[in-house]
């Protein structure tokens, strides 16, 4: 009987759960939005919109879904110009034999208006941003990040544990993309101005801007001025490849086919 009640102790605290929660706010006098993840991914949109909008898709696994805001999973709040999120983490444990802990996983998606300021923290996730013109601050430990950003701002990007990827499709105004195991991959315009401090240990590295390379034993920098040199780049990765390149130009749009002269009539 009391091999039973565990057992069953056990199943209740393992019990699954999937749930959506979807909210939005007036965007007016937000200027700020910070996301703090656990486990899960984080993605921003920008969008040409007067609110915020946000998906949280929760996979729980012992954490009952609670009535009230946002189901209990994670909080919300503006203060001052700031929009918070951020993921509560909570523990259930049952007696031994059966000790389960519970597991709490929530991917946000957002869509906001492009001038917004962003500051995502996930520790096991995915961070993306498109389109946004903000000054951006993405940490991640475990998870990519892969950020297309106007570059109308600056943008720092570190993770320990995966490649960091960053698109500056309108301008450059400085950047700081570290991670320890992972590849770096920037793109900028080709009339970007920024000087390059870059540093490496193991990986491949490739460059479509005039840079002087001093390998050393067991590491390699590079640096170098483009363009003047306005804006700092700075790129630090131990275990990775390297690819800093300009964004091809657009192609021009293809000439219409000529008209058709009219067939003469036969005489």
């Amino acid at each position: 009987m009391l091999g039973a009640a565990l057992l069953l102790s056990g199943c209740v605290a393992g019990e699954r759960h999937r749930v959506t929660v979807t909210r939005e706010w007036p965007a007016a006098g937000i200027e700020r939005v910070e996301v703090r993840g656990v486990n899960g991914g984080l993605r921003v949109e920008a969008a040409d919109t007067d609110r915020v909008s946000l998906v949280a898709k929760v996979k729980a696994r012992g954490i009952a879904p609670r009535q009230g805001e946002n189901r209990g999973y994670f909080s919300t709040e503006i203060s001052g110009n700031t929009l918070r999120i951020e993921q509560k983490k909570r523990i259930v444990r049952v007696s031994f034999p059966f000790r389960i802990g519970s597991q709490l996983e929530i991917d946000y998606a957002l869509r906001v208006p492009r001038r917004l300021a962003l500051d995502l923290t996930t520790v096991n996730g995915r961070i993306a941003t498109r389109g946004m013109s903000g000054d951006a601050r993405l940490r991640s430990v475990n998870g990519a990040i892969d950020a297309e950003v106007a570059g109308t701002e600056g943008l720092q990007a570190q993770t320990v544990n995966g490649r960091i990827r960053a698109s500056f499709t309108d301008d450059f105004r400085g950047a700081q993309l570290k991670t320890v195991n992972g590849s770096v991959q920037a793109v900028l315009p080709a009339s970007a101005s920024f000087t390059c401090d870059l540093a490496q240990v193991n990986g491949d590295f490739e460059a479509s801007f005039p840079l002087s390379i001093h390998s050393h034993p067991g590491r390699r920098r590079v640096s170098g001025e483009v363009n003047s040199g306005r804006y700092q780049l700075k790129i630090t990765t131990v275990n990775g490849s390297v690819r800093l390149q300009h964004a091809e130009p657009a192609a021009p749009p293809e000439p219409p086919d000529p008209p058709v002269a009219p067939a003469q009539p036969v005489s």
